[in-house]
């Protein structure tokens, strides 16, 4: 039977035969599936592969359980799960040595990052960055402040208590394309040239005659070629491999446990004025202290 095998976040512009992906971006992608990580529309135990690069760190931490909750429901028994993102103990490392050669490489791999505010800014900005996945609004939900994208990095150990929690074992982290899995020793390339891996920068589409650019105007990027493979940023990527090995209780217990600081964040749901311009709004919402 043939392997199911899905690309999570993969991006409009990624494609693969041989795999579906998901994301909550529209794609003329003919495997396509449009939604949120937290809720697949695929059967229980049925995908033998997912891949996950670069898109945890754009989701907030007091989620992260329900989306690997999830991962694990539609995962085969023994199914793979690879995760890449950056790694927060390269990268706090490098800040505490001031590593400009670590830096300055780090620039190469992704021209993004903020330089303005020296060693810290730039450390800064991979927790938290401007972006168009996540809408931040002040307390009275009546002023648009900015969108997000990076909220929050991850080291080994944090992922590996965070995929223990949720039913994965065999929890490894992983050089650049080294994986159980064939496919998965692709590196993430340009459609059309050679498979191997080159960082995606300014010199490389000039180079290559690519279009990849921000429109201020449309508020769409512009760009005129597609992706294939897999791994990517080889210098700052945190790279996990683990395997379906249970199915974990369905409820985010972990994530809202009294034993840390997360259920302070619903504090708000008890002014009665904020609960009722969500409800104005439409806005779902789980109140923890009502259970």
């Amino acid at each position: 039977m043939k392997e199911l095998k899905l690309n999570v976040g993969a991006s409009p512009i990624w494609n693969n035969e041989d795999w579906y992906i998901l994301d909550h971006k529209k794609s003329n992608y003919k495997n396509a599936i449009l939604g949120d990580a937290a809720n697949i529309s695929l059967e229980d135990n049925s995908v033998d592969v997912i891949f996950c690069s670069h898109v945890i760190e754009h989701i907030p931490q007091i989620k992260i359980i329900d989306v690997f909750i999830e991962f694990n429901r539609i995962l085969k028994p023994g199914g793979i799960l690879r995760l890449l993102s950056p790694d927060l103990h390269k990268i706090a490392s490098a800040y505490v040595n001031k590593d400009k050669s670590f830096f300055s490489k780090a620039l190469d791999e992704d021209y993004n990052i903020r330089t303005d505010l020296g060693f810290g800014g730039m450390l800064a900005n991979w927790f938290v960055s401007p972006g168009q996945d996540t809408i931040l609004l002040d307390r009275s939900l009546s002023t648009f402040i900015t969108g997000q994208a990076h909220q929050i990095i991850y080291d080994f150990e944090m992922l590996n208590i965070l995929l223990t929690n949720c039913g994965f074992d065999n929890i490894l982290q992983k050089n650049f394309m080294d994986s159980e899995h064939s496919d998965l020793k692709i590196p993430l390339h340009v459609d059309g040239l050679e498979p191997i891996w080159q960082n995606f920068n300014r010199d490389f589409y000039k180079k290559n005659n690519l279009i990849h650019q921000y429109n201020e105007m449309t508020g769409k990027y512009e760009i005129n070629f597609g992706v294939k493979g897999f791994d990517r940023d080889p210098l700052t990527s945190l790279i996990v491999e683990c395997k379906k090995s249970l199915n974990p209780k369905t409820e985010n217990e972990f994530t809202l446990s009294r034993k840390n600081y997360n259920r302070y964040g619903y504090s708000l749901l008890f002014d009665k004025e904020v609960r009722n311009k969500l409800d104005l709004m439409g806005i779902k919402y789980n109140n923890p202290f009502e259970k």
